[in-house]
């Protein structure tokens, strides 16, 4: 996520009803006439990665799609992030606290010798037989799922440690699992570890840690994953609605990039070490090179990865292109195999800095370019800001040239950036097969605080919507597109999560719902309307599959009044015989975009199917106010589903 700053830099140069079939509203306005021409606007199908997807490590992004549900798991002192959207609440206030016997308990944090970080919980207990230890409320547990506690523990007397998780009352002093041994603290750091089936769903449950005295215990590296998680650290819900998505490409990258060590994120979990981003917060360190690229492979999706440049060398970026993709004969694909993934990845797209705009950069990326080419000659490599600077420097290093487009809604600017990186291409790109990836792109990138919430509304979900109108259109040049962000990012996330709960926004449900166009070509579409483009409402996209069989018209009616369009298709083989209309609307027809879903009515805006009963070479559609549609028509007897 950039800063406003560096986006200035960006190229600045240059009413519901039954099956639904042709139809007019009286509340329409006048009916404009539309033709939809079988001619193609681009030689290559639009690409699946146009539906891409971002994550980064961002104060509470990625906590908000882990399994690990432990706060502070290093006992660190977390300083706040940043920035914020709803200050009061954006960072989950989960701390650990005294319990048990805390009147006779002494409790500190240690600097010396902790197991992780800067520091470990030091609890001290005189008397003999008092129970004291510390507790942590928060955790979602779902009946019947083990969760799986790993702690690092030692003490001065071999005292024996137990975990329970209880809370909401209930039977047996509320426990909801355990307690468990965890056994006996020697006096040298050991990890224990112990298995609590939850014995019922609850929302709210608290883990207990504790041990009767006399002794000093200390404790670090603390953390509990269900036996549920997908792939040992994602929570399921989440895998579900990225798979929904059928994301093309999903990238891991962005400002922490630029101080980020890559090497600090492979390994066992133990291992690793908290840090703090650039944004603030404290990373807990579970998601690393590994994990990134398996929850890619598990929901289809190829991998981008964003290597450091900054304070870096070439042989460092060649290094972790080795991990990812050398044999496990090299001396990084070892590495990767010790730690359990002997296989290769095959990461095909790698950007090479993340919004860096120095000219060191411009006079060091054909180095870094080589380095890693020679670590996999086959990886695809993708630009950081394609100045102008830059491109005459070492455009031609590059596959794929990266604007960030965070002006969405001003689409004629994010239409002359595609322009200018056309023009260059054409004119200075040596004849090299060179595209556009847009590896961040979003309505905005700053707004932080209460006006962020727009990120949540319809109407981002229309303003998305247009923007992929515009990238459909522009199939030849623009490959990959990786939405700013999947989840949390201060309200600009896709899905928003909580303790056990999940919910979709308005441009999550556009987003997934052109994905359906992807393998389909773009085709030419005519209107009578005299306005320009980007005035012009609905605002419509059409593409045809590749057999010619069937014909998708998306429409985004940003009005607050029902709009007809008189469609008429020229040059198709056949007619139309019927399909399906795909809406993303308000459920209540409130008369205002600035509505969003919450937890409580979490698909106020979603998607709704209907049958269209649709025939022939001509007919009359209205479109609903504030709606996203999509008219996905047979051609002939093309299958229906």
């Amino acid at each position: 996520m950039p800063s406003i700053a560096l986006l200035l830099l960006l190229f600045n140069c240059v009413g519901p009803v039954g099956p639904v079939a042709a139809q007019s509203s009286r509340s329409a306005a006048l009916a404009e006439d539309v033709t939809i021409s079988a001619r193609r606007l681009a030689k290559r199908p639009i690409s699946p990665m146009q539906q891409g997807q971002f994550i980064e490590i961002l104060c509470n992004l990625i906590p908000s799609i882990v399994a690990q549900q432990v706060v502070s798991t290093s006992f660190e002192d977390a300083p706040p992030c940043k920035v914020a959207y709803k200050a009061e609440i954006d960072e989950p206030h989960r701390p650990w606290y005294p319990d048990g016997a805390v009147e006779v308990a002494k409790y500190s944090f240690d600097t010396v010798k902790p197991f992780s970080g800067a520091r470990s919980q030091k609890i001290e207990i005189p008397l003999e037989h008092a129970r004291a230890g510390i507790s942590q409320d928060g955790f979602y547990l779902t009946q019947g799922v083990t969760y799986k506690l790993r702690l690092h523990m030692r003490s001065d007397r071999g005292v024996e440690v137990r975990a329970s998780l209880h809370g909401g009352g209930g039977p047996i002093f509320g426990l909801v699992a355990g307690p468990v041994t965890l056994g006996r603290a020697g006096s040298n750091w050991t990890a224990a570890e112990a298995d609590l089936r939850a014995t019922r769903t609850i929302e709210n449950a608290t883990l207990t840690i504790d041990f009767a005295g006399p002794g000093t215990l200390w404790l670090d590296r603390v953390y509990l994953i269900g036996s549920d998680a997908v792939l040992g650290i994602w929570r399921p819900d989440v895998v579900a609605a990225l798979a929904a998505m059928h994301p093309g490409v999903i990238r891991f990258g962005g400002s922490t990039i630029e101080a980020y060590e890559w090497q600090g994120g492979i390994g066992p979990w133990d291992q690793r070490q908290p840090f703090t981003t650039v944004w603030g917060g404290l990373e807990e360190n579970f998601v690393g090179i590994d994990e990134f690229v398996q929850l890619c492979k598990r929901v289809g999706a190829e991998p981008l990865i964003c290597v450091r440049w900054t304070g870096k060398t070439p042989e460092d970026a060649a290094a972790e292109v080795e991990y990812s993709n050398g044999s496990a004969q090299s001396h990084w694909g070892a590495l990767r195999a010790r730690n359990g993934h002997p296989e290769p990845y095959g990461v095909k797209y790698w950007e090479i800095g993340n919004e860096v705009d120095v000219p060191a950069y411009n006079t060091s990326v054909r180095s870094f370019a080589d380095a890693m080419k020679q670590s996999d000659p086959s990886i695809k490599l993708i630009s950081s800001f394609p100045t102008p600077a830059l491109l005459a420097a070492a455009g031609t290093v590059f596959d794929y040239l990266a604007p960030h487009h965070y002006e969405i809604g001003d689409l004629m600017h994010e239409d002359r950036s595609f322009k200018t990186l056309q023009d260059w291409i054409a004119r200075s790109g040596g004849g090299k097969d060179i595209r556009v990836a847009v590896t961040e792109w979003n309505t905005t990138a700053g707004d932080f605080g209460l006006r962020r919430g727009m990120l949540q509304t319809l109407a981002n979900g229309l303003s998305v919507a247009r923007y992929l109108n515009l990238l459909q259109r522009d199939a030849d040049l623009v490959e990959i597109a990786n939405r700013s962000n999947f989840a949390d990012s201060f309200g600009s996330g896709f899905v928003v999560t909580g303790p056990g709960w999940i919910y979709e926004s308005p441009a999550y449900y556009a987003q997934k719902l052109y994905a359906r166009a992807a393998g389909s070509y773009p085709v030419a579409v005519e209107r009578s309307s005299p306005e320009a483009w980007p005035q012009q409402q609905p605002d419509i996209s059409a593409s045809v599959s590749e057999d010619g069989t069937r014909l998708r018209i998306y429409s985004v009616n940003s009005t607050l009044r029902a709009t007809a369009i008189r469609f008429r298709l020229e040059g198709f083989a056949a007619p139309v015989e019927g399909g399906s209309v795909y809406t993303l609307e308000d459920r209540e027809h409130g008369q205002t975009p600035e509505v969003m879903n919450s937890r409580d009515d979490p698909e106020r805006v979603s998607l709704s199917t209907q049958t269209a009963s649709i025939r022939g070479g001509a007919f009359e559609f209205s479109f609903r106010p504030f709606t996203v549609t999509l008219l996905e028509l047979n051609l002939g007897h093309a299958a229906t589903n």
